[in-house]
């Protein structure tokens, strides 16, 4: 099992990333301001680094340059985030793989159209003192989880599934989605808790005594999708495609870092983030995340099918969805137009 490590090096993106942001009102290849087109994008939980590349993309006028008027709403969870681009309210939201697919078991009328984290960005959190090294070890624990029936608890019981452990075996307290969930752990409340990998970093850069390895190794699943309905995608195919080129501009920005404070700072000029409360308003999740985003550029924002099938058995295995004789959770059209 390869455990999560803690990456100290910096990801700097060159005075010429700023610039781009900063030119952009001279540059010719900019749409004027009546042809731009309004769309909104809703976020899975308010903003926070791990969006960065939208939120940057908005900040430093890289949608603009796209021909898009874009809003960036802090959503509030996976349910809201369907429910907003189902009812056309958003058109690209950001969710798990995990989550659209339990989604599109009760209501087929969404699809994902790209993938920004090509593995689950969720993390099995304990202490070296005691640690939950495998799904085996949670049999009669307590495993905190950032929601009820949400993507962490999904994920639980795909793990269990997937090593034959019956789902009851294992209890179950809501911590949400922080490095403050850690104490629970020391006062003995929970064995270990589920939560994204930007937490796991956090923890680890303060040497809190943690270990941490992702679901992914256990339950293979889509990471972080963008969605959006099918009858959207039909209606606006090329308005998505321009969104997600875009959003891989942003990418490269960040991935291509020689100095992320520039792109910090262009966030935080608008946006509160979270982890502006740190003592270091964030820089080294920034730094991290810089990392995370370099396979999406590569890949450009491409997902994987095998990703799919894989999440799409344990699921049904773990009782969390029906079989489904329609299993088109993903449809590559609008990215395949963004990058003919």
């Amino acid at each position: 099992m390869s455990t999560f490590e803690l990456n100290r090096r910096n990801f700097l993106i060159g005075a010429q990333a700023l610039a781009v942001g900063a030119a952009l009102p001279a540059m010719p290849g900019i749409a004027r301001a009546q042809d731009m087109v309004k769309m909104t994008y809703l976020t899975p939980f308010g903003y926070i680094i791990g969006f960065s590349e939208a939120l940057y993309a908005d900040s430093a006028g890289i949608f603009k340059k796209h021909g898009l008027d874009v809003t960036v709403e802090g959503g509030r969870g996976s349910s809201m985030a369907v429910q907003q681009v189902t009812a056309g309210n958003a058109l690209v939201s950001r969710t798990g793989g995990t989550d659209l697919i339990k989604a599109y078991a009760r209501d087929p009328s969404i699809v994902a159209v790209g993938e920004i984290y090509q593995r689950d960005l969720f993390y099995v959190i304990s202490s070296k003192d005691a640690p939950i090294a495998k799904p085996e070890d949670m049999a009669g624990k307590t495993i905190g989880i950032v929601s009820a029936a949400g993507a962490t608890e999904n994920l639980l019981d795909m793990m269990l599934a997937a090593r034959d452990i019956p789902k009851d075996e294992v209890k179950r307290e809501v911590v949400g989605n922080a490095p403050a969930a850690f104490q629970l752990i020391k006062q003995g409340r929970i064995s270990a808790f589920i939560a994204t990998n930007d937490t796991a970093f956090q923890l680890q850069s303060t040497n809190e005594p943690v270990l941490a390895w992702s679901t992914d190794e256990i339950a293979r699943c889509p990471g972080q999708v963008y969605m959006t309905s099918k009858a959207q995608l039909a209606e606006k195919k090329d308005v998505i495609a321009k969104f997600l080129a875009a959003i891989y501009e942003s990418v490269g920005a960040i991935a291509g870092a020689t100095d992320v404070a520039p792109i910090l700072a262009s966030m935080n000029d608008k946006y509160q983030l979270a982890e502006a409360a740190r003592d270091d308003k964030g820089l080294a999740v920034l730094q991290y995340a810089a990392k995370n985003l370099k396979r999406a550029e590569t890949e450009k924002l491409k997902s994987n099918a095998e990703a799919w099938t894989s999440a799409y058995g344990l699921m049904v295995k773990a009782g969390l969805i029906p079989e489904l004789a329609d299993q088109n959770f993903y449809d590559d059209s609008a990215r395949l137009l963004a990058f003919p």
